[in-house]
């Protein structure tokens, strides 16, 4: 892509995924194979197959012009219609809660995050203002029948989960698609797809559903699925009636778009950023390993031949230095004619960075290939490009570094 000649792009955007998972043994790492990049290779490959038939099997052209309708919800405080409930009732959403089955994490994805190791406090959590809070009764009630752990909607400044979330709807031509803040499961997805269809008056075919939309705010499961307190259910952040009230919501973005009007845009979310800590380490400032200039390659290539890997290591400053968006952090040349043109970078799975630290300041990458059965014979090196940052001024300099020469035959 950095070529900027690609005549056909692809996306492969997350969906209603919240009860999907990549660990088809049921163990977090596991299957199909157990080495995860492998597993990882096989599964992209899998998708990109069925991208391919897909759209070597479609008929129909999407024609038409584009449109968009959005809304704000404060989805702690939704009052929703028994017409998207189970029971036929109104109800209402609740303040974001942390459930037990939260804390418990899942069987396939493994155990939730250790916030807090047993004998240990958290700094993060603790330069925040600490997770001790008491659980009202109401909340409780409100929430049931997930047991409350953490009232996180109620820790201050003003709730540690968004709580006013932005839904949206894009046409493009025939087709929609329906963004959403969470992390939709297959089910709840479905049913806002069947919402957001029957209200247009469209096929359901005709509606996808784009999850991790526009902001983040956990899971979203059906309300039978939030019953259950699964990992799930216990993430599903504003209760038992979290779906419904996109649903709701949803009806109201479509009749919208349907009618050439404008829904009401719902409350502002809260200007939280003048309060965003920041718990990543910075980068102090890099110095080469003794005897060493920042780019010197330290371990070299050598001959060899296409199925074999290529491992190179070069001295270098601190990856964070320079992420390289829209460019690399190294090259895989080849000699064509007397110049040297890339065949492969960090954008291609035969290679892989790994960055290592030596010491207190000093950056050591180690590059490798694993050169393609199809990869033709000839002259080869590789490049890298990094940055390194100044002690006492800060300032960020980039430099690069090539190996010596290899043939591959």
């Amino acid at each position: 892509y950095l070529d900027g000649d690609t005549s056909f792009i692809a996306a492969f955007p997350q969906t209603n995924s919240g009860d999907m998972s990549p660990n088809l043994f049921l163990e977090p790492g596991r299957g199909p194979t157990e080495d995860e990049f492998e597993n990882a290779r096989i599964i992209g490959l899998r998708q990109v197959a069925a991208a391919q038939t897909a759209f070597g099997s479609a008929s129909e052209t999407v024609t038409g012009g584009v449109d968009s309708r959005i809304m704000y919800l404060d989805m702690a405080n939704q009052v929703v219609s028994g017409r998207f409930t189970p029971d036929g009732r109104e109800h209402r959403t609740a303040p974001a809660a942390i459930g037990a089955a939260m804390s418990a994490g899942s069987v396939e994805d493994g155990p939730a995050i250790p916030i807090f190791p047993e004998g240990t406090r958290n700094p993060m959590i603790d330069a925040l203002g600490g997770m001790d809070a008491p659980v009202p009764q109401w909340l409780q009630d409100a929430q049931a029948p997930k047991l409350v752990v953490v009232p996180v909607g109620l820790l201050p400044p003003g709730g540690w989960v968004p709580n006013v979330l932005k839904i949206q709807i894009l046409r493009i031509g025939q087709f929609y698609i329906v963004g959403g803040p969470a992390e939709f499961t297959i089910v709840s997805g479905l049913r806002v797809r069947r919402t957001v269809a029957e209200e247009l008056g469209v096929p359901l075919e005709n509606v996808i559903f784009q999850g991790y939309a526009n902001s983040y705010s956990s899971y979203c499961t059906t309300p039978q699925e939030y019953d259950s307190q699964q990992y799930e259910g216990g993430s599903t952040m504003f209760g038992r009636y979290t779906l419904p009230a996109y649903q709701q919501g949803y009806a109201a973005l479509a009749a919208a778009m349907r009618d050439g009007t404008e829904p009401p845009r719902g409350p502002a979310p809260a200007d939280l950023s003048g309060f965003q800590p920041s718990f990543g380490p910075g980068v102090d400032f890099d110095e080469p390993l003794p005897g060493t200039q920042f780019g010197d390659a330290t371990v070299q290539p050598g001959d060899g031949s296409p199925g074999a890997q290529v491992a190179v290591e070069f001295v270098t400053g601190h990856p964070k230095n320079d992420t390289h968006r829209n460019g690399t952090f190294y090259e895989i040349q080849r000699n064509t004619g007397g110049s040297w043109t890339r065949v492969a970078d960090d954008n291609d799975w035969s290679t892989k960075l790994h960055w290592r630290r030596v010491g207190s300041n000093g950056s050591v990458v180690r590059i490798t290939w694993d050169v393609p059965a199809d990869t033709p014979a000839g002259t080869y090196r590789v490049q890298h490009f990094g940055a390194s940052k100044a002690r006492g001024s800060g300032a960020i300099s980039p430099f690069s570094g090539v190996t010596s020469e290899f043939r591959l035959t």
